[in-house]
């Protein structure tokens, strides 16, 4: 009904009684598959086309009734304009396509013209994503750890664990591109089981009081593999659940509030520590501080490095670091690079701190050289 309507309102505005938006010539109105639709139309000028996306868009997000409620949808547009664009129909519906991928990453809800910057991206995503199938197996996959130090006894209290790729094709490739290709693909909890099982297996030659922190997609924290993972985990590393931690980001609470506080309570069943990270920022609200059971707040890293120069940062922090002591958590600094952000951290009661400053991602067997010996970095925090 819903596919209907949108179809019905598209050959209004373009084909009946010669159409309402005003485009020159004959349209046709299509739809593809799914609930994707093709337009096309003759244009005088770019702008013409950017007039009728708008228009689209606007037609499609008026609610549509039915039984009794009122659904609102939206919609993204890619356009290709010929023949600049394309001189035939399937290059000009593909670089359509590509614009259309590029205005669903944008956000949604908007629209974007066609760019041949667009096929060079696609095409290195779709090569990522055929190279990351098989990338454990292969062994391209590493795990680099970053110390968190007790800002009280400059002990190292944690590691955060870093997942990195090495390709063959691509070289060292940045976490930031090809996280999110593991997620889009589902690849991600594959991927995130075995980055569980490595770090648990390598935090066992730590000592008992050093704990690893990995952090979890929100396709993972809502997969419902997700305890038998950290169950197998464990067992299969003989690690004990209380020196595990797992990281969540904020706006993986916003997707599924019930489904977050359910997986959140079931790992705190098993012992296994969770922390709030990026806390301050996005959609930062204080009642996911009394509504689910974290045990620590990670301070952006945003609110460090302004505390260079910027005062209201230090009163952030501090009212983040009391309310969280309040409250029984602790709380991580993050992002520590200058001995002046260290230096004002330690007027708070901030419970740990990490940071270039302090130490570097580095291997597991950098870990374990610098737990052997940790005077040298105690006296960075000194």
């Amino acid at each position: 009904m819903l596919l209907t309507e949108v179809a019905q309102r598209l050959q209004t505005a373009f084909v009946t009684d010669g159409g309402t938006i005003g485009v020159a010539g004959d349209a046709i109105v299509a739809r593809l598959g799914g609930d994707e639709f093709a337009v096309v139309c003759a244009i005088g000028a770019r702008d013409d086309a950017r007039t009728i996306a708008d228009h689209i868009l606007d037609l499609v997000a008026q609610p549509v009734a039915y039984a009794g409620r009122r659904l609102t949808v939206g919609a993204s547009l890619g356009v290709a304009i010929a023949p600049i664009d394309g001189g035939d129909a399937d290059t000009l519906l593909k670089h359509a396509d590509l614009a259309l991928y590029r205005a669903k990453e944008s956000g949604r809800g908007a629209f974007c013209f066609y760019e041949p910057v667009m096929d060079e991206k696609i095409e290195r995503t779709r090569a990522l994503t055929s190279d990351l199938h098989g990338a454990i197996a292969r062994g391209e996959l590493w795990l680099a750890f970053q110390p968190i130090f007790d800002l009280a006894t400059h002990r190292i209290l944690s590691c955060e664990t870093l997942l990195r790729w090495d390709s063959p094709c691509h070289g060292s490739v940045s976490p930031a591109e090809f996280i999110p290709i593991a997620e889009q693909s589902g690849l991600i909890v594959e991927i995130g089981a075995w980055v569980l099982r490595e770090a648990c297996r390598h935090a066992l030659d730590w000592p008992d009081t050093v704990r690893v922190a990995v952090n979890l997609s929100p396709i993972q924290l809502l997969s419902p593999g997700l305890a038998k993972v950290l169950k197998d985990a464990l067992d299969a590393s003989g690690l004990a659940p209380g020196r595990l931690d797992l990281e969540v980001t904020e706006s993986v609470l916003l997707d599924d509030i019930d489904a977050s506080l359910a997986a959140l309570s079931a790992i705190n069943r098993m012992a296994v520590g969770t922390t709030l990270d990026d806390f301050g920022t996005g959609y930062s609200s204080l009642g996911y501080l009394t509504k689910f059971p974290f045990q620590t707040l990670k301070i952006d890293r945003s609110f460090i490095t302004a505390l260079d120069d910027n005062p209201a940062s230090m009163a952030i922090i501090q009212t983040v670091v009391d309310l969280a002591a309040t409250l029984g958590m602790q709380t991580v600094a993050e992002g520590i690079e200058t001995p002046t952000q260290l230096a004002q951290l330690r007027r708070t009661r901030c419970t740990a701190v990490q940071g270039f400053l302090l130490a570097r991602p580095m291997s597991a067997s950098q870990v374990a050289n610098l737990l052997a010996d940790e005077t040298p970095r105690m006296r960075a925090l000194s």
